[in-house]
């Protein structure tokens, strides 16, 4: 019989903010919640910050060695330089705590839908054939094209 990998455990620093109660209500001045969620890395505090984007490399490592079988499916090593699939990625750690710990294993399929709508985006991202699937970085999208994008929506008149 095949031994499948385990799939990676959260840091307990995670474990005790997730475990622990958040009867406060929203802050509608930030739009987040007293208790900083895990899988809002915009919003993490430094004393947790390390620790998920660590466990964030292992999911993806977990995710390589499971699901990594053609090269559009393989999550390169500089994900964390490509911001929308860093978001992704951490909703898709976290949704998949939550199919698996489910009383039911109904949402498992949904998460494997998940995670192929995950494959697609990042595909679409880094374009096929990617170089940064063949273990060179490129900063994408164009750098001088967000710029340009950016500078030109805030010199717009108000």
């Amino acid at each position: 019989m095949t031994r499948l990998h385990p799939w990676p455990p959260l840091p307990n620093a995670v474990r005790t903010l997730l475990q622990a109660d958040d009867s406060e209500p929203l802050n509608t001045q930030t739009d987040h919640h007293p208790r900083p969620r895990p899988w809002d890395l915009c919003a993490l505090p430094p004393a947790i910050e390390d620790a998920v984007w660590l466990w964030l490399d292992h999911v993806a490592q977990w995710l390589n060695w499971t699901y990594g079988w053609t090269d559009d499916h393989v999550i390169p090593a500089c994900w964390h330089q490509h911001e929308n699939i860093a978001h992704e990625l951490a909703a898709l750690a976290f949704t998949r705590i939550d199919a698996y710990s489910a009383t039911t294993p109904a949402y498992i399929s949904r998460w494997h839908d998940d995670l192929e709508h995950f494959h697609r985006r990042t595909t679409t991202t880094l374009g096929t054939n990617s170089p940064c699937r063949q273990g060179h970085h490129n900063e994408l999208p164009p750098r001088y094209t967000t710029t340009t994008a950016n500078r030109a929506i805030n010199q717009r008149p108000r």
